[in-house]
Formats: C-alpha cells, sequence, structure tokens
C-alpha cells in the first residue's frame, strides 16, 4: 500500500487546521455539515451528468490505485519472457496452448492466445498495440471524474457560499448574527477550493501516475511478444530488453 496519499492528505489537512489556529480561529467553525453537503452534492451530481455510468464507476474502482504501489517492471518479468522464447525455439509456438498462465496479466495471455494461434507478427503487433491504446484510453477517460470533480468543487463551494450569504441577509440587523453568518458562509468556499487541491485533483495525478506504469509494464510483454514471434532467440531477447527493465525501473523511482 503507498501511505504517501495518506500522509500527504493528512499534512494538507493539519497545515490548514494549525494555520486557522495561528490566526486565532477556532476549528469548531470550520465544522459546517451544511456546506460539506453541497460541495459534495453538486460535485458529485455534475460528475455524474458528464459522464456515463459505466464511466462513473469506473472512475471510482480506480479510486484504489491512488493507494497501491505501482507495479514493477524488473528483471522478474524478463525471466518469464526468456522462458517463453527457449519453449519456443524447443517446441515451436503450438507450445503455447498448454502453457500455464496463471498469474499472468490478461494482456500477456491475449499475446500467447495469438502466439499460440499462429498469427504473423504484423498481425499480433497489430492486435496487442490496438489493445494497448484501448486500456489506455478507457483507463485515462475513467481517471478523468476526478479531475472534472477538482473543477466543480470551488464552483460549488462558491454556490454554498452565495446561499449562505442569502441567509445572512435575513439577520442584516443583528450584526452579532450577521459576522458569525459571513464567516459560515465562506466555509465552504474553504471546503470546495481544499477538496479540489488536497484531494480530488491530487487523486487524477496519481491515478494517471500508476495507469502510465501499468501501461509500461504491459509494454515490456509486448516487446517480449513480438521478439517471441520473430523467432529471435532468449539471448537477443535480453540483450534487447534488458535496457527497457533498467530503464522504466528508474521512472518508477521518480
Amino acid at each position: 500500500m503507498d501511505f504517501l496519499t495518506i500522509v500527504g492528505a493528512l499534512v494538507g489537512v493539519v497545515a490548514i487546521g494549525v494555520g486557522f489556529w495561528f490566526e486565532g480561529g477556532h476549528f469548531g467553525a470550520l465544522v459546517q455539515p451544511q456546506s460539506l453537503v453541497i460541495v459534495l452534492g453538486g460535485t458529485l451530481g455534475a460528475v455524474m451528468i458528464q459522464n456515463s455510468w459505466a464511466c462513473f464507476a469506473d472512475g471510482v474502482r480506480q479510486l484504489g490505485l491512488a493507494f497501491s504501489k505501482p507495479r514493477q517492471v524488473d528483471r522478474a518479468q524478463l525471466s518469464v519472457l526468456l522462458e517463453w522464447g527457449d519453449q519456443a525455439k524447443l517446441n515451436g509456438m503450438l507450445v503455447f496452448e498448454s502453457i500455464d498462465a496463471n498469474g499472468v496479466d490478461a494482456f500477456a495471455r491475449r499475446g500467447l492466445e495469438l502466439l499460440a494461434d499462429g498469427v504473423p507478427t504484423e498481425v499480433l503487433k497489430d492486435a496487442l498495440q490496438r489493445e494497448l491504446e484501448a486500456i489506455e484510453r478507457n483507463r485515462m477517460s475513467a481517471a478523468r471524474i476526478w479531475l472534472q470533480a477538482g473543477g466543480y468543487a470551488p464552483t460549488f463551494g462558491i454556490v454554498g457560499a452565495v446561499i449562505g450569504l442569502i441567509q445572512v441577509t435575513g439577520h442584516i440587523l443583528d450584526p452579532e448574527r450577521l459576522g458569525s453568518g459571513i464567516a459560515g458562509a465562506f466555509t465552504a468556499t474553504l471546503y470546495g477550493l481544499a477538496l479540489a487541491n488536497l484531494v480530488f485533483l491530487p487523486i487524477h495525478g496519481k491515478i494517471k501516475t500508476r495507469i502510465n506504469s501499468e501501461q509500461r509494464y504491459r509494454r515490456l510483454y509486448f516487446d517480449g511478444l513480438l521478439a517471441i514471434s520473430r523467432k529471435e532467440s532468449p539471448t537477443m531477447i535480453a540483450a534487447r530488453l534488458a535496457g527497457e527493465v533498467r530503464e522504466r525501473s528508474a521512472e518508477l523511482l521518480k
């Protein structure tokens, strides 16, 4: 689990709270359930209007990616590809009909099925490239619901503030209630800005990074399966992909 997401959110919340306290504020003034309902409810409704149900549901499911560690692109995957290359050299492509694909990525399993069917290398390349693009397109489209939420939340924070100010005008002759009412109204704006910049937009960025890391993981299998289809020797496959393993592993550590 990637605890940096949780730690980062906590650091942000604590920083806002401590800064408010240094300014002489009271934490109770920040607790405005009605403002939170307006901001979260309005943001949720706007995002749902903009998307299909399937896209919205996929985006919600992807929330788990923000708390998961990226897939490692390392020599374990390269060893698997070299083993497949050895088997193809010894027994031909039909060996992939009976190979144990348990625990293998679904994208790689699709490639093994095509190899077992004996499709030409160009057909294999085209099919896998299209699948890679479709996976990335669909997952990025679903991840955008968090980007959209980050755009709508500040707006509904302003809506909450306006609603609060409308209520305040009913007490315009009561200075004490007027002051507290205005302060409460602007809490909605704070909620909108904080949720957008501390939750929704960072989550979108984290999910996008995770999707990119998964695509790099699949790309290694893509290159290896094409090399096997071209009947390259395991030595050539290792020479071709070793640099990519080092490069992609380094990218994941950035």
